[in-house]
């Protein structure tokens, strides 16, 4: 998303003008913005979220071009067969857009600072973070693929340790639990050894208050939770951190990275669990939506007829057909203005000009452009 940072604005080319004899003037070609994967588009006025980029190939219309002007031959009638008259070509549209880029993977792996979860990472898959004995090693996320046969595999992504109060923002939280919006399963570890002082169990439970706060969708995506750090415990101890948990109706999975203890059966039960997920998601789509596909098209229709307002000493005329009439009309042609005032009044706006207080002589706006009524 760098490139952005160097250009911002963009603008598709302006079609060809008309020619003599009926040519019509070449059409603009289309202007595409390459995004990566992984990048959600929200209106930047309105927040609203668009589309969210979760495949490669996919493209969706932001902003349509405006239509080509007439030349006078479309304006010709028995009484006036070469009249004097040209439209400009509409204006395309345009759209202030936001973009955040959030990393795809299919396993989250959530957890409090130094539980392990970077070393889990490099040890299921060739990514190799750097890892230490202190807080926060992990400064980014970093997804590894996962090999569970020379068919199957999956994608974890390591979220750097979350804290309590993470959805409010306390290390970086808000910034790391973005990008576990698109897992589908969370890989959810505690370090069951308890070196540090802390409660395994409690640290779970503040970690899913956590979720449940930033996203209640993300509170609810399937989870599977592991202890780390049996090696540095015996089996009976081991034993009663899994009654706890099992009291909680969590199924816990005792691991040691260190070891590679329990490791394999991890990794097979969370394929499982991902494989479980996409049988569910599977929803076949309906015959609009498969013909229809990821491909919208954005373009303002405005409210049906017009309306009169007065503001600042002058009457606003609102309303999408008298707004284009008024931008495209080339007023420097010699029958425009005639044709313009016949069109207003064949649409009753001169009409309710009248009803609202309008004189001849009065300030009339229309599509941003300042008029004298004649009357």
């Amino acid at each position: 998303m760098l490139r952005f940072e160097k250009k911002n604005t963009f603008r598709a080319e302006s079609g060809e003008k008309g020619g003599t004899q009926d040519k019509t003037g070449g059409s603009a070609d289309d202007l595409y913005i390459d995004l990566p994967v992984g990048t959600i588009v929200f209106d930047g006025e309105t927040d609203e979220r668009l589309i969210d980029f979760d495949e490669e190939g996919e493209s969706f219309l932001i902003a349509k071009g405006g239509s080509g002007g007439r030349g006078n031959r479309a304006f010709a009638n028995s009484g006036n067969t070469a009249p004097r008259i040209r439209e400009w070509g509409e204006k395309g549209g345009e759209r202030y857009l936001r973009l955040e880029l959030n990393l795809l993977a299919d396993v989250g792996i959530v957890g409090f600072p130094n539980v392990g979860k970077s070393s889990l990472i490099s040890s299921i898959s060739a990514q190799q973070p750097e890892i230490g004995n202190y807080h926060f090693t992990t400064m980014e996320p970093h997804p590894g693929v996962v090999a569970i046969d020379d068919w199957n595999d999956f994608v974890a992504v390591d979220v750097p340790g979350l804290i309590e109060g993470a959805h409010e923002g306390k290390g970086l939280g808000d910034k790391f639990l973005k990008h576990l919006s698109r897992t589908r399963v969370l890989l959810h570890m505690v370090d069951l050894s308890g070196v540090e002082g802390r409660d395994p169990l409690a640290d779970w439970e503040v970690l899913r208050e956590e979720l449940e706060k930033y996203d209640r969708e993300l509170a609810n995506t399937p989870e599977i939770v592991a202890g780390n750090k049996i090696d540095l415990l015996d089996e009976e101890e081991v034993e009663k951190r899994k009654e706890r948990f099992a009291e909680r109706d969590i199924e816990l999975y005792p691991i040691s990275v260190a070891t590679g203890k329990g490791i394999e059966e991890l990794v097979n039960d969370t394929y499982e669990l991902l494989e479980k997920s996409e049988e569910s998601e599977n929803v076949p789509v309906t015959e609009d939506e498969e013909k229809t596909g990821s491909y919208k098209v954005y373009e303002f229709q405005g409210e049906k007829g017009f309306r009169v307002t007065e503001a600042e000493g002058k009457f606003i005329v609102e309303g999408r057909e008298v707004e284009e009439l008024a931008e495209k009309l080339d007023f420097s042609t010699e029958d425009a203005p005639a044709y313009f005032h016949r069109s207003l009044e064949r649409k009753g706006v001169l009409s309710q000009l009248k009803d609202k207080g309008a004189e001849d002589g009065s300030i009339i706006e229309i599509g941003g452009k300042e008029f004298e009524l004649v009357l």
